[in-house]
């Protein structure tokens, strides 16, 4: 139970006082992660050499749960080899799996009305973490392009979810337009 008020704790802090929220002038590679079905962004700048990851800085024009997730995951990467802050990647980003994977299939209602038999499923939580994972993966792209002689401002990814209402993937989702 410790454990769950100091995560909370912590989680708190970074709601109230972001960290690592802003550009970085100096960053040595910039990724960004978009959801295309909400038009939400993270843009990690990072500033590294061949081993460490010097200073990181984040934006978003996403949800507050976006922009918490973008500081608690900056921080545990700031002054990390490169190496360390990938494989903290990789572990965040299987967890992230586990957690769409865990999302129950919506509920059918075939006695409501056509629009209204489908429950909603909100994969909102799972979607901030995955631009903020995206991000940081472009960036790291960014690097290696740049390191390969490829000149460009930014590295962009999109993010890539399990559809809640099928097996496949959801590259783009749209909500329908109500026509009146």
């Amino acid at each position: 139970m410790i454990e769950d008020k100091e995560l909370q704790a912590e989680i708190g802090k970074h709601l109230m006082q972001p960290e690592n929220y802003g550009k970085l002038e100096d960053a040595s590679c910039v990724g960004v992660g978009i959801d295309h079905s909400t038009k939400s962004y993270v843009i990690m700048y990072i500033k590294r050499d061949d081993k460490d990851i010097l200073d990181v800085m984040f934006g978003t024009n996403g949800t507050q749960d976006t922009t918490t997730l973008g500081s608690i995951f900056t921080g545990m990467i700031k002054g990390e080899s490169v190496e360390s802050a990938q494989e903290i990647a990789e572990e965040l980003n299987k967890d992230l799996q586990e957690s769409y994977a865990a999302i129950p299939a919506p509920k059918v209602d075939l006695s409501k009305p056509e629009g209204e038999q489908v429950e909603h499923i909100s994969t909102e939580h799972q979607d901030s973490a995955n631009m903020v994972l995206t991000a940081f993966n472009a960036a790291m792209r960014h690097y290696e392009r740049s390191e390969g002689g490829i000149e460009e401002e930014q590295y962009e990814m999109s993010i890539v979810k399990t559809c809640p209402y099928s097996t496949t993937e959801c590259h783009f989702v749209t909500k329908a337009s109500q026509e009146s």
